[in-house]
């Protein structure tokens, strides 16, 4: 890096009013997912990534192909059939030495996007069809995390930031209950896209994500920011929160989010609680299901010097990471705020004592 110093690598936007050491302080903390690296993903990481977004969590399970390179701006032809996360990855850490990368190969599905929106601060969501786009949708509307999306149409761009982080931000189901089905409308590889159009629509996605980083104002509330690249016209549609949606009765009403785990037979003992709550001989194990960027080694030591032992045993890879039961042991289940522990224990066989942290580690561990 020779003389490289990340004060003079941000020179620039620490003067933009606004933002300042104070503001680089917040990006340098800050922890973005982007489910989908492509026409979208590509410019939207490498804006955050120069942004100084400290942490960038990139999910997407494709291999590059040639009709990527005009819009996927992370890729070379040298790449293709390379693994996009690890394309990006490489891409990424020459631009900004400063930041961290959780490059991710994989499908973004029911079985996984809990665990990953949950151990982010924002949601930036650049895939192509309509069921992912409402999988992240609903479960960053579950957990409280705001979300920029994107999509493009052959010359049109559109771009909505659901700010779930607030009261009554509304959210997609207002205005469609139930999602379209996918190729009603038509995805790139069948009626293209321009290239130039997806590098301008993620690099908006980034824009608002770091103004949202920030504390800054963004795109207003219940609005959907549409550029038509025809006729050169942007225009903002406003809508209204519906009361008759499920958003309109808050987190707790939200019930579109469900497993992919196996189903099995319910375990004897089904049941949240507190770690105070749990007596010393049900506490003989315990099953951490978070990724490893969310652990701290001091929680895993106090875990152990409570007189439990560590299994680590990932959300995201439950399916083939899942302990090997003993009946004649007790386990207690974790995870960040209780919600993936408590589906991981609907598929604890009959017969094992088991139970979920209520609450998760936030509960015992305060997160800065």
């Amino acid at each position: 890096m020779g003389e490289l110093s990340s004060r003079d690598y941000y020179d620039r936007q620490l003067r933009v009013p606004g933002w300042g050491l104070e503001g680089q302080s917040k990006l340098n903390s800050a922890a973005v997912l982007v489910v989908g690296v492509g026409g979208l993903g590509c410019p939207a990481l490498a804006a955050l990534a120069r942004s100084g977004v400290g942490t960038l969590v990139f999910a997407d399970a494709d291999r590059v192909e040639a009709s990527n390179l005009p819009r996927q701006t992370l890729f070379s032809p040298a790449d293709i059939g390379r693994r996009k996360v690890e394309a990006a990855a490489q891409a990424l850490a020459s631009m900004n030495p400063w930041v961290k990368l959780k490059p991710l190969q994989m499908k973004v599905d029911a079985s996984n996007v809990r665990a990953l929106v949950e151990g982010v601060d924002l949601v930036v969501e650049g895939t192509d069809n309509f069921a992912t786009k409402f999988l992240v949708h609903d479960a960053c509307r579950a957990a409280g995390k705001p979300l920029v999306l994107a999509s493009l149409y052959q010359w049109e761009a559109q771009l909505t930031v659901f700010a779930f982080d607030i009261e009554e931000a509304g959210c997609w189901r207002c205005l469609y209950p139930t999602p379209p089905e996918d190729g009603c409308v038509g995805v790139c590889s069948d009626v293209g896209v321009a290239g130039a159009l997806a590098s301008m629509a993620g690099d908006a996605q980034a824009l608002a994500s770091v103004r949202r980083l920030l504390g800054q104002a963004g795109p207003p509330p219940r609005s959907t920011w549409v550029f038509d690249a025809v006729s050169w016209t942007s225009r903002t549609l406003k809508w209204k929160t519906n009361p008759s949606c499920s958003c309109a009765t808050g987190r707790n009403g939200w019930s579109w989010l469900k497993t992919s785990a196996p189903s099995v037979q319910a375990p004897t003992v089904q049941q949240e609680a507190f770690w105070s709550e749990i007596p010393k001989e049900d506490r003989r194990v315990v099953v951490d299901i978070r990724e490893p960027f969310e652990v701290r080694d001091d929680e895993w030591q106090f875990f152990r010097e409570q007189g439990s032992l560590i299994v680590h045993a990932r959300w995201t890879q439950w399916a083939q990471s899942r302990p090997d039961w003993d009946p004649d042991t007790s386990y207690v289940l974790v995870c960040a705020h209780g919600m993936r522990s408590a589906a991981a224990l609907k598929t604890v066989p009959a017969g094992i004592r088991a139970v979920s942290l209520a609450g998760g580690t936030t509960t015992l561990f305060h997160k800065v």
